[in-house]
């Protein structure tokens, strides 16, 4: 335990440390007349444009790479970039006029993405092409600076997406633009809709082919042939257009919903754009759905070493969650293991004596009794035994062992009162008649309770593991600490509700017609089948995911028809069980009672 603080503390002093032996960077000179740009809007883009950068330099580029930052990003970050080859600027933020459709103008993502514009005014470069940050390089591009002024990819029909743009800087353009940005419209509320709605007639123009031997003057011909549209501006006449073809701006979404298929050889890509909403490369459950994620992760995983020395693009965050979130769990559940010894110690000793001989039963019964009632809808007893009183109380408890005796006892002391443990409503079920007429078994609104609680639990153990499992993580290790975290939280949080209702049966006191059977010493506790559940449960989640995979199922919608399947099949066996496992603790409880409920 003191290794394992002394590991956290150390994380953590050279985390601090690092932060703040890092001082301001100085924007560095151009080096060449020609610039790929990104914006980094923040902290959390910091891991996306290394990314690029890396898939820059390793398609050997020779042009510059200027990473554009309002100031928002730690020193040590901006060092980072800068190491990686990055010239960082600082730019004034452009707020958002918020001229969009949505009540609010725009998305709250949207706040600044006006910023982008300042790429028009980069006049130190004669050319530049636009990266957005979550956009992955997959060879070499440089051919798209000889595209000539303003160059993109039409996406929706008419519309161009600004994600990857070639242009020749303006400062007459870029006033121009903030001149008219608070009056022109923008369809998306962000840079997007606004350069569509500055550009309208861009749809029009020729095509871009970069296998075509143009010389720069015969791109500039076949772009004035459609630049001087009646529709266009007369500041605009000027500007020359092409669009982009799709290999310069692959969408990773027409990916997807394409069955993980690419509508073009994707040895003809030379840019995937990862522009599926949440699943973005760098969130490490992305990968569950877009199976190019990988190809962005090798990347990430040849990255440098950053300003506080960590390779891979990793934080001393995702460092701490990998090396000791990882174990935590298992400390945690051996701890309790050891705190609760002495009341497990002897169930489970009780669980392996009667399991075998219970199981051994029923299968000699099952034989005898085959072409009967046998193992029909009320389980393995037959036609007039207690055990099969009630449509699947036999089916649902394990043959004898744990709380089925306590099952059995109640469908004995109720077999003349038509309550108990039967098909007409669960045991104790109608107002109960468990204590053979007129005793209620459970508490008012107990099933109702239980359900809500089990639930309950369920949220509780979803949310705390999504806001403690860092979303940088590599994806393995995701996987793992969601599991585990989920599980853990889920057994102490369920654990717990199911010790309340043992504790809740016992203060309710023993019912007289129940008795503890000769060979049982002690009131015995439904481990069993709460193992049982636990088992079903943990198997079906872990399959849900993958249950796609595993049928060799590879479209996106196949992969989510696979999930949903599964996910309901778990949530109806975990509301039976979420009913089921509270009342026999309860009534575990009650027969463990030291004397009968005052009147």
């Amino acid at each position: 335990m003191l290794g394992l603080t002394a590991s956290v503390i150390g994380i953590l002093v050279a985390s601090l440390a690092s932060e703040a032996a890092t001082t301001s960077i100085k924007t560095t000179p151009a080096r060449s007349s020609e610039a790929y740009a990104t914006l980094v809007y923040g902290e959390d883009f910091v891991l996306a444009a290394r990314v690029l950068g890396q898939s820059l330099r390793e398609s050997g580029t020779t042009r510059d790479m200027v990473a554009l930052t309002t100031g928002s990003l730690k020193a040590s970050s901006e060092l980072t970039l800068a190491a990686d080859g990055w010239r960082v600027v600082h730019v004034a933020p452009v707020k958002n006029p918020g001229t969009g459709p949505q009540p609010t103008g725009f998305p709250p993502r949207f706040a600044y993405v006006y910023t982008k514009l300042y790429i028009f005014q980069m006049t130190e470069y004669k050319k530049i092409v636009f990266l957005d940050a979550d956009v992955l390089v997959i060879r070499n591009m440089d051919v798209i600076f000889k595209c000539p002024g303003f160059c993109a990819a039409l996406r929706h029909s008419e519309r161009f997406n600004t994600g990857v743009m070639s242009l020749v800087p303006s400062l007459e353009m870029y006033d121009d633009m903030m001149a008219k940005m608070r009056s022109m419209p923008s369809y998306t509320g962000g840079d997007q809709g606004f350069l569509n709605s500055y550009f309208p007639s861009f749809a029009h123009s020729p095509l871009f082919d970069p296998e075509t031997p143009y010389t720069p003057d015969q791109y500039k011909a076949a772009a004035d042939m459609d630049s001087k549209s009646a529709l266009q501006p007369v500041q605009q006449q000027q500007q020359q257009y092409m669009r982009l073809p799709t290999t310069f701006n692959a969408d990773i979404g027409l990916y997807v919903v394409g069955s993980n298929r690419w509508m073009l050889p994707r040895s003809s890509l030379y840019v995937i754009h990862y522009t599926l909403g949440p699943f973005k490369p760098w969130v490490w459950w992305s990968g569950w759905l877009v199976r190019e994620n990988p190809a962005w992760q090798a990347y990430r995983n040849r990255l440098r070493a950053d300003s506080r020395g960590l390779s891979g693009g990793r934080t001393h965050r995702q460092l701490f969650a990998e090396r000791w979130m990882v174990l935590l769990p298992w400390a945690v559940v051996l701890t309790a293991i050891c705190i609760h010894w002495s009341v497990l110690a002897p169930a489970l000793l009780h669980a392996a004596t009667t399991a075998l001989p219970a199981v051994s039963h029923l299968v000699v019964r099952c034989r005898r009794t085959s072409g009967g009632p046998g193992c029909g809808g009320g389980g393995c007893g037959g036609g007039g035994s207690a055990v099969a009183t009630g449509a699947g109380v036999g089916a649902l408890s394990l043959g004898g062992a744990g709380t089925d005796t306590v099952l059995r006892m109640l469908g004995s002391s109720a077999a003349g009162g038509g309550g108990g443990c039967g098909g007409g409503g669960g045991c104790g079920g109608g107002g109960g008649g468990a204590a053979g007429g007129g005793m209620e078994v459970f508490p008012k609104y107990f099933m109702a309770g239980s359900l809500a609680a089990g639930y309950g639990c369920v949220l509780v153990a979803v949310i705390t593991t999504i806001l403690i499992v860092p979303s940088e993580v590599e994806p393995v290790y995701g996987w793992i600490l969601s599991y585990e975290w989920g599980f853990m939280l889920l057994g102490l949080t369920y654990g717990s509700y199911l010790r309340t209702c043992y504790r809740w049966g016992r203060r309710a006191g023993h019912i007289a017609a129940l008795q503890v059977p000769k060979l049982h010493s002690a009131p015995p506790l439904p481990l069993l089948e709460t193992a049982a559940s636990a088992a079903f449960l943990v198997v079906s989640l872990l399959l849900a995911p993958w249950l796609g995979e595993l049928l060799g199922i590879t479209s996106f919608a196949g992969t989510i028809v696979a999930t949903v399947f599964i996910g309901l099949g778990v949530i109806v066996v975990s509301t039976v069980q979420f009913v089921f496992l509270p009342t026999q603790w309860y009534l575990a409880g009650r027969l463990a009672g030291s004397g009968p409920r005052a009147a």
